[in-house]
């Protein structure tokens, strides 16, 4: 699955996701040269086809914030703005996206020695000044974007809200990103998935992070159950 494919899937399910006009190359080295850093190609696709905007719980930064607003968040400004709040935000990472919430997700980006990553994702958790914030949400960004996406739709698919016309638009872009029957709707079986997740967690989104991104080390953690820091990331990426 492409990038453009999973754009085209988004704009599918219509009200449930919405993004920016594209970013330039220019932009982006714009943005390169303010963060001093080349961003990984595969976030700099992200870009080019579009500039912020979000996906169901998933809200993508644009490449820089609004100059009247000193509190917006952009690719090139939201490393500075966690760290200002006593967020452990380490420098091999670049803030991209959050989830409106506590957590938020970085880039890796450096290349890695481990081939199972390809610049992977990391959950930041709100562990203020804790270097044991992190965890692992992604192998690379496509299959990151391509879970979190089936997660959600799945979950539209599921909420009494959303039946009639919306839930033809959920299931059609559902078959787009190929998610088989049986991680959907009232078929799945979260049973073998309930002594593993962390507390807290949801068995339907371990399932679709395992399904979406079959290298993941850990599809039932996240970012306050791994408790990764740097350095265990570093070795996690044969980088040390």
């Amino acid at each position: 699955m492409m990038f453009q494919t999973l754009i085209e899937n988004w704009k599918t399910s219509g009200a449930y996701h919405s993004v920016e006009d594209p970013a330039t190359e220019v932009d982006i080295k714009k943005a390169e040269s303010i963060i001093g850093s080349k961003l990984p190609q595969i976030l700099r696709e992200v870009y080019l086809l579009f500039n912020g905007g979000w996906t169901l719980d998933l809200v993508f930064f644009p490449l820089e914030p609004d100059p009247l607003d000193d509190d917006d968040l952009g690719l090139t400004n939201a490393n500075e703005q966690y760290i200002k709040a006593h967020w452990h935000i380490p420098r091999e990472i670049r803030l991209f996206a959050n989830n409106g919430g506590e957590e938020s997700f970085g880039i890796w980006l450096d290349d890695c020695n481990n081939p199972s990553f390809n610049h992977p994702i990391i959950e930041v958790g709100e562990f203020p000044d804790d270097p044991h914030c992190m965890g692992v949400a992604g192998t690379n960004l496509l299959s990151f974007l391509r879970g979190f996406s089936a997660y959600y739709l799945t979950e539209a698919e599921m909420d009494k809200d959303f039946r009639g016309e919306d839930t033809l638009l959920i299931n059609k872009a559902l078959d787009m990103l190929l998610v088989p029957q049986s991680l959907r709707g009232e078929d799945f079986d979260e049973s073998p998935y309930l002594d593993k997740i962390s507390t807290g967690g949801d068995p339907r989104f371990s399932a679709l992070r395992q399904w979406a991104d079959p290298n993941l080390p850990d599809p039932y953690g996240d970012s306050y159950s791994q408790r990764y820091t740097i350095a265990d990331l570093k070795r996690l990426f044969g980088e040390t």
